[in-house]
């Protein structure tokens, strides 16, 4: 897995959450109230990003020299145990 680099935070969470819906076919993701939002397929309301999205989704990403992992919702993840392959490199 690639780690994709970010300016700030605001931006990392948006790409996460925008590839992860991509991934899973949901579609118009959005931020209302700090909480994401997006269509899944054939829906015609939107569910929180958070109540879908499992625990396993989590993504590493870079801030200049910070590696953080995210969630799709933009929370904070825990360091998955493969991620020892991450930093072996």
């Amino acid at each position: 897995m690639t780690i994709l680099h970010y300016t700030n935070l605001g931006c990392a969470i948006h790409g996460v959450c925008h590839a992860w819906c991509k991934e899973q076919d949901y579609t118009d993701p959005f931020c209302r109230n700090g909480e994401w939002w997006a269509y899944p397929v054939n829906g015609v309301m939107p569910v929180q990003i958070k109540t879908v999205m499992g625990t396993s989704c989590q993504r590493p990403v870079k801030l200049g020299l910070l590696t953080l992992f995210l969630y799709p919702d933009g929370s904070l993840a825990p360091e998955p145990e493969s991620a020892l392959d991450f930093r072996a490199k």
